[in-house]
């Protein structure tokens, strides 16, 4: 089997590890498997994989929001020059628009976590016998919609991600090279309306600490990995079990191999003195606090559960622990004002932080959020379709009708030029790069950032 993921425009590429959860569940179950990431791919990726398609009866597409253009043209591909092929698609885009898909672009669609529906198709179980996919039935003439199995419990009897399958791909990420990435927990309990719950619930699982630290001693003797990137969605949910994990880095001396980072974001009143400490003590030196807004109406409606008032305590005791610290914003929000955004960039400038990070808010499809933009401008669901979200650059997607996207793209212009013209704020971050090492790299992500922030203004 194939497994693609589609191409994407993102300056920086780390591993696709659900789509690599799948292939490690095909191959253990004895299916020869090639692995094509379109992220990463050296040439023409069509070319690329019109080559691997010649090889296999069966292409799985793994595909989000952002690579359901790419994903479709590469569909488009397959049906005319490879018509006799089954396609499979997998991940939150197709789990979302599943009839978008069949029968035109997808023989069969996998819904939600796919690990349960691979093993099925890697033992060529009848699509009719197995759990939580759709497919067309020709004998119907209609989609048949199977229902979904119960969310995999034990996280731990999973087989690690497939990472033999892209040995020589390069992905480009800020750190300690090589960097890789690692996913502890499935699920969440908070109920953000611009998140979707579709593929993993709401349900809050976990791997087991003793499986978590097998895979970081994986990834440090088999893969020679320098750095780890954690993507959970709330790693610091259950403090006790992170700092179970975080001691059990020290204890068996992964600390001195590896420095780990969060760029996923923490919630932003999480205030834990032993947590801090152990982390940094287990070699933790990056973190995000995911802020969102500076207003608590839209903290609010976003139905985050945050109170405000906590974020400040969180961001010192992390900045005074010794951690570089990002901040998330969201901007243009359909509860946000012009003031609203202004408040966004005051309330950033005053925190004590390294980074901020000011997002155009592009609503995705299988969100409360997309369904309360649907009176702003390119929120339908054919527009990712039709269109190639490229993340260097403003989407012209808006999920707020009465700001202009100009006037949206100055104040994220603004917002980030208050951030860094704070004094000192530079040469404290070029102080960490220099105590952190690895200065080549970090410069080249500032100067990116630099680059990106110039061509948001002028877009």
């Amino acid at each position: 089997m194939l497994i693609v993921v589609p191409e994407y425009k993102l300056w920086f590429k780390f591993q696709p590890l659900g789509a690599l959860s799948i292939a490690a569940v095909m191959v253990k179950n004895g299916l020869d498997v090639d692995f094509l990431d379109g992220a990463v791919v050296k040439g023409d990726f069509f070319s690329k994989a019109r080559s691997l398609a010649s090889k296999h009866s069966r292409i799985g597409i793994s595909a989000n929001v952002s690579q359901a253009h790419s994903g479709l043209k590469l569909a488009e591909m397959i049906r005319s020059e490879f018509p006799d092929r089954t396609i499979i698609w997998g991940g939150p885009f197709p789990t979302i628009e599943y009839e978008k898909l069949i029968p035109e672009y997808a023989d069969v669609v996998v819904l939600g976590e796919g690990e349960i529906q691979a093993a099925s198709l890697a033992k060529a179980v009848p699509i009719e016998d197995i759990p939580g996919v759709a497919y067309w039935s020709s004998d119907k003439r209609e989609i048949v919609v199977n229902p979904r199995p119960p969310f995999i419990d034990d996280l731990d009897s999973l087989p690690f991600p497939a990472l033999h399958l892209i040995a020589g791909f390069r992905y480009r990420v800020p750190g300690k090279q090589p960097v890789f990435s690692i996913i502890t927990e499935r699920g969440c309990p908070y109920h953000c309306v611009n998140c979707t719950k579709i593929i993993h619930g709401n349900r809050f699982r976990t791997r087991s600490v003793e499986n978590v630290l097998n895979e970081l001693e994986r990834l440090s003797d088999e893969f020679k990995a320098g750095e780890i990137h954690i993507w959970d969605d709330n790693f610091t949910l259950l403090p006790e079990r992170a700092k179970d994990i975080c001691r059990g880095i020290v204890e068996r001396g992964l600390n001195e191999k590896l420095r780990f980072a969060l760029p996923n974001g923490i919630r932003a009143d999480i205030n834990d003195d032993e947590l801090f400490n152990l982390m940094r003590k287990a070699n933790f030196y990056f973190a995000i606090v995911a802020v969102e807004s500076a207003d608590q109406n839209v903290i609010d409606s976003l139905e985050k559960d945050l109170d405000l008032r906590k974020v400040e305590a969180t961001v010192n005791s992390l900045v005074e622990k010794g951690f570089r610290v990002g901040l998330f914003f969201m901007m243009g929000l359909p509860f946000d004002t012009i003031e609203t955004l202004r408040k966004n960039a005051v309330f950033a400038a005053s925190l004590p932080a390294h980074h901020a990070y000011f997002f155009r808010v592009t609503p995705f499809p299988g969100t409360k959020l997309y369904e309360m933009s649907q009176t702003a401008e390119n929120t339908t669901s054919e527009a990712y379709l039709t269109d190639f979200i490229n993340y260097d650059r403003p989407s012209g997607r808006s999920a707020n009708a009465n700001i202009p996207p100009r006037v949206l793209t100055f104040h994220i212009w603004r917002a980030h030029l208050m951030f860094y013209a704070t004094r000192w704020r530079v040469f404290r971050i070029l102080g960490k790069f220099i105590v952190e090492g690895n200065m080549a790299s970090n410069l080249r992500f500032l100067f990116k950032c630099g680059i990106r922030l110039l061509f948001t203004c002028h877009r």
